[in-house]
């Protein structure tokens, strides 16, 4: 029997085995790829939701909130900028329901500086009373849920809640 033979068998047959592995986990490949790029975005999205809820966690709870901690009687059921605040300018918003229905693209720092660099990113807040199972509530409670989101393009929101009180 010839050596040299099965020698040129054996390598055209590795050949074809290691090529059709490498073609069955190329697709594999991409797709980490692609992956990985999502979660990137994911990522930044998530951030610029927690750096936006901690802007509208350090104002006050309420208009009528003095400056030692307190709790005050509950206000008007309207959540929303209040006469004086300019709703298109966050640097006028001096409570945390003046941010109901905000919403920036691109994302602005807390001076209204755009973020330049991340554009194709949209935020958006939700404030609403909630009662003590927070279940939300038409009538001013002691409880405010504020929903931040942060989309990038067309992507799923990436959505933080949190609750603050009036205590």
């Amino acid at each position: 029997m010839n050596r040299s033979g099965f020698l040129l068998l054996e390598t055209s047959l590795s050949t074809f085995v290691i090529m059709t592995g490498l073609i069955a986990v190329l697709p594999l490949m991409a797709l980490c790829v692609r992956a990985s790029k999502d979660i990137v975005h994911v990522k930044t999205a998530t951030q610029l939701s927690v750096e936006l809820l901690e802007e509208i966690r350090l104002h006050k709870w309420d208009e009528l909130t003095p400056s030692s901690l307190q709790a005050i009687s509950l206000g008007t059921a309207t959540l929303g900028p209040d006469s004086g605040e300019t709703a298109a300018d966050k640097t006028t918003f001096d409570d945390l329901d003046d941010f109901n229905g905000w919403t920036e693209s691109p994302p602005q720092d807390p001076t209204m500086q755009s973020l330049t660099a991340l554009t194709g990113y949209t935020r958006s807040v939700t404030v609403s009373y909630v009662d003590s199972n927070l279940n939300a509530s038409a009538t001013p409670t002691d409880y405010k849920k504020v929903h931040v989101c942060t989309q990038w393009l067309q992507e799923s929101p990436v959505c933080l809640d949190t609750l603050f009180t009036n205590r």
